[in-house]
């Protein structure tokens, strides 16, 4: 009888080690609420033995178990980090799971302010890289739109995931995580990050806009955002008597400028009208020039123009200005922008012979005025000067892109290869 009762309880036993478990875990259907599901797990055997089932129906008694608590716990153990407040268009950007304790599941996503017209979360961009431990869920057919635990008997805890941005404006996002602990779920998120405008982008370029972007030979033929090294984009605004210009380019430190010209002379540059951009420490600026001819100095224009917007990107040295001019001349001193001009794209550089600005003038930033007690600024050597191939008022929309070589050394005669599409569309009426 004994042996018998002792057998029963040694094969009872072995039956409960080897049934399922219920665990909490992550699946499609927590794409939307970011509340987990009950699954059953069986890790006695290498891989689990009953791998992942979702409990669909537990009957009435095990109803608890289908819908799992979410924690009144104000304070989790848990948080989201990222180390920027805005982000760019198809930028990588890093989010981390930072703990003090460890947790079994989580899905993170990265979210829109505002839901779609079926009442789902708007997820944005792409996670890219993923720790070896997660796993990608495409959410709502969205790839790689989220992150989820691969389901592993293991204890989790701080975690790093590289997420990209989209190519548009979104506007405010967040990025959202469910981390589950034990049977209990806890949401977490971050402040709202919202959307930086540079760089600019290029969409309508040629049709409703006219841009100009140059890349190095070994760039794709499209020239993408990415390999673009100097850059302009000029639109009118809603009443058409001003065009609004973004200016950008690579500025390694404060040695270094961007600009854009316009004139009549394309030998010579005689009385070229110049925009420059330009920095000061982590400061971007906007000075106005003139030129009396290519061997000339720069000379403070007598008719000022006001940063409206700036920005540096730190990461990649990338620095812009946007400013409007009005088409039509408001005074004496101001270039009448109705009528057909060249356009000519240059970056420069500074030393110490030749500086920014004669002592006593001023540049603007954010329509504040700062002084500037540099020297003078000076004009590149002529064949770094690119300039449009025909004359064009603002009711002409073109793009251009240039090829630059930059292996040829700057004494010798620049190569450069031109890939040219003017697009002629009287869009515009001034």
């Amino acid at each position: 009888m004994f042996f018998n009762t002792f057998i029963f309880i040694m094969l009872f036993s072995k039956s409960i080690a080897l049934s399922p478990g219920q665990v909490l875990r992550y699946k499609t259907s927590s794409c939307n609420s970011l509340e987990p599901v009950y699954v059953l797990e069986n890790w006695n055997s290498p891989g689990g033995e009953f791998g992942q089932t979702t409990i669909d129906n537990l009957g009435e008694a095990d109803d608890q178990l289908v819908r799992p608590r979410r924690s009144r716990d104000r304070s989790p153990a848990f948080s989201l980090f990222t180390n920027f407040t805005q982000y760019r268009r198809g930028r990588d950007f890093i989010i981390e799971i930072v703990t003090s304790s460890y947790f079994d599941s989580f899905i993170l996503q990265a979210r829109g302010t505002t839901r779609n017209n079926g009442n789902n979360a708007t997820l944005v961009g792409s996670f890219e890289r993923i720790p070896s431990v997660a796993k990608y869920v495409n959410c709502f057919s969205k790839e790689r739109s989220s992150v989820v635990d691969k389901g592993r008997p293991i204890r989790l805890s701080n975690m790093t995931f590289t997420w990209r941005a989209p190519s548009t404006d979104i506007g405010p996002i967040k990025f959202v995580a469910s981390i589950v602990v034990g049977d209990e779920y806890n949401i977490i998120e971050t402040e709202d990050i919202t959307f930086n405008n540079f760089p600019v982008s290029f969409r309508g370029c040629g049709s409703d806009v006219t841009c100009y972007r140059q890349c190095s030979p070994s760039s794709p033929y499209t020239c993408p955002s990415e390999e673009v090294n100097y850059m302009v984009v000029i639109s009118l605004n809603k009443t058409r008597d001003e065009v609004i210009i973004s200016l950008g380019g690579t500025a390694e430190n404060d040695t270094k400028y961007i600009a854009l010209g316009f004139g009549n002379d394309k030998a010579e540059l005689t009385n070229m009208d110049v925009s420059v951009c330009y920095r000061e420490g982590n400061d971007v600026m906007l000075g106005h020039y003139l030129t009396e001819n290519k061997y000339s100095d720069l000379y403070p224009h007598r008719s000022p123009i006001s940063l409206e917007t700036s920005d540096l990107d730190q990461t990649t040295n990338f620095i812009w200005c946007q400013f409007s001019r009005s088409i039509r001349p408001e005074t004496i001193w101001d270039l009448d922008l109705s009528q057909p001009l060249y356009h000519f794209y240059f970056r420069g550089d500074k030393n110490n012979s030749r500086l920014l600005v004669r002592p006593g003038t001023t540049g603007t930033q954010n329509n504040r005025v700062r002084r500037n007690t540099n020297s003078r600024l000076s004009l590149p050597d002529p064949v770094r000067i690119f300039s449009s191939g025909t004359k064009a008022n603002f009711s002409t929309v073109f793009s251009d892109i240039a090829f630059r070589n930059s292996s040829v050394s700057p004494v010798s005669t620049m190569f450069w290869f031109i890939a040219t599409i003017f697009i002629l569309v009287n869009k515009y009426t001034i």
